[in-house]
């Protein structure tokens, strides 16, 4: 790799498209839509870098002879995804705002004299169902200060939903038999990995340890192998975290292992409802 001008920044070094095999899928895209008479919107085609390169580095990646657009970050399926598959700030920016918009219904609603079981529904329904979204894959990831402000959006509803009874956040949580959202968080890693081991296909991401057998006479032999990492973003990725959570989870309870796994609940939820995962809260 050599660094060049133009658009190029200086701590970074250019890598011609040649030599990375993603401009020679591209050539194979444009080869078959062509000789089936269609057309790629480059317009609408961008790309992003993802790579274990300990330098910076750019390419200019084509289709149909025009440059596509790189990104930085993009929008899939309602998650932000950055080059820095570990960094979930942009994504976590944007539950935050978005989540905070939908507060405002919750002060509206108390105001007019809803009452406190209703307004916990719609607060699970419109406000945590979006701190929620697709967890399993960014919960691992978060820093301290991310958890904190997701924490925070709860606890601004569970204020306003209570008002003069609410005397904390982990009360305020006992009082209405909620679990607090980084609970409910362990707890979809753990229903995740336990429905993986459980699919066909997926089941190849948590594959058993196969020491367990071939030395019985060992204790508390972990059911399940850990992927090796060498770093500590892949540590803290979603895989390796259900992996831990599926062996601290089956060695706690080995008469489980093997059968079939329901619905993940915490221990003031089961029984519950299955909605709202909660008992019903004191009157308004």
């Amino acid at each position: 790799m050599s660094h060049v001008p133009s658009d190029i920044s200086v701590e970074e070094r250019f890598l011609p498209p040649q030599a990375t095999s993603t401009q020679g899928y591209l050539d194979s895209i444009q080869n078959w839509t062509s000789a089936n008479l269609m057309k790629i919107n480059t317009s609408k085609t961008n790309y992003m870098l993802f790579s274990r390169c300990q330098q910076n580095f750019a390419t200019r990646l084509s289709v149909n002879g025009d440059t596509i657009d790189r990104k930085k970050a993009v929008k899939i399926l309602g998650v932000w995804i950055s080059e820095d598959a570990g960094d979930w700030s942009i994504n976590i920016t944007e539950i935050c705002k978005k989540s905070y918009a939908r507060i405002s219904m919750l002060s509206k609603l108390k105001y007019t004299g809803v009452s406190i079981e209703d307004l916990l529904e719609i607060y699970c329904l419109f406000v945590r169902s979006k701190i929620e979204y697709c967890s399993v894959a960014f919960a691992p990831s978060l820093t301290l200060e991310q958890i904190r402000k997701l924490e925070n959006i709860e606890k601004t509803c569970l204020r306003i939903i209570l008002q003069e009874m609410f005397i904390g956040y982990p009360e305020a949580c006992e009082m209405l038999g909620i679990l607090s959202v980084t609970e409910r968080r362990q707890n979809r890693l753990l229903g995740f990995a336990k429905k993986c081991i459980q699919h066909p296909t997926n089941k190849r991401f948590f594959p058993r340890n196969q020491n367990q057998f071939v030395q019985p006479e060992i204790r508390d032999r972990e059911p399940f192998k850990v992927n090796f990492t060498r770093t500590e973003a892949y540590r803290k990725s979603t895989i390796p975290t259900c992996q831990r959570l599926l062996n601290k989870y089956y060695m706690e309870h080995p008469d489980r292992l093997g059968q079939e796994p329901g619905p993940c609940k915490g221990p003031r939820e089961e029984g519950t409802r299955e909605q709202g995962g909660r008992e019903r809260p004191p009157g308004n």
